[in-house]
């Protein structure tokens, strides 16, 4: 779910919309295991990962805020899963609530740092294999409890940067936009 249409300033300002963004991400990638939700509240980023076929939420949470501090997001999920359940009967076994977990190991952040975005930046990178043959619990387990080092920081600062440049910056990229939004509408030659 993409956090710019995802946030805590969203939902504040715009919840029915909001909910409605997230129900339709969630129907349009319903047939992956996994959907990543970086999600940014009160110039803090959190990665919620939601297990489409367990009905499982897992937080990952660098600061390690109580529930309550990001109750905000799961009073909408839950709602929106509560739908997609309803509407979707037929399709799996999933459970009529999502299961929250906020103690899964994940990096500690270190205090007086804003490296949140990062650390959501290392999770995603971590989570997602690139191709590569790795399972979900190696993945889990590359995380750890420790803080991150100056060191690792910079390293993902310079694959950040590194992708930036080079898928979507550059023309030649995966990612890259030239600036023109389609927006589908018929030609009128």
């Amino acid at each position: 779910m993409s956090p710019l249409l995802v946030n805590q300033k969203l939902i504040d300002e715009s919840y029915k919309e909001t909910c409605e963004n997230m129900y339709d991400s969630l129907t349009r990638q319903s047939y992956k295991s996994y959907i990543f939700i970086p999600y940014n509240f009160g110039y803090h980023w959190i990665l919620l990962i939601l297990s489409v076929e367990t009905g499982n939420l897992i937080v990952f949470d660098s600061m390690r805020n109580l529930k309550s501090a990001i109750q905000h997001i799961l009073d909408p999920l839950n709602r929106v899963w509560k739908k997609f359940v309803k509407n979707n009967k037929g399709r799996g076994q999933w459970r009529p609530e999502l299961n929250v977990n906020m103690d899964y190991p994940c990096a500690r952040q270190q205090q007086g740092t804003d490296w949140c975005g990062y650390y959501v930046c290392d999770y995603l990178h971590i989570m997602t294999p690139c191709g590569k043959t790795t399972d979900e619990e190696m993945r889990m387990s590359q995380m750890g409890d420790e803080c991150y080092s100056t060191d690792r920081i910079n390293a993902m600062c310079e694959q950040l940067a590194g992708f930036i440049l080079n898928e979507i910056l550059d023309p030649r990229g995966e990612f890259y936009h030239d600036g023109h939004i389609d927006r589908g509408f018929p030609s009128t030659s």
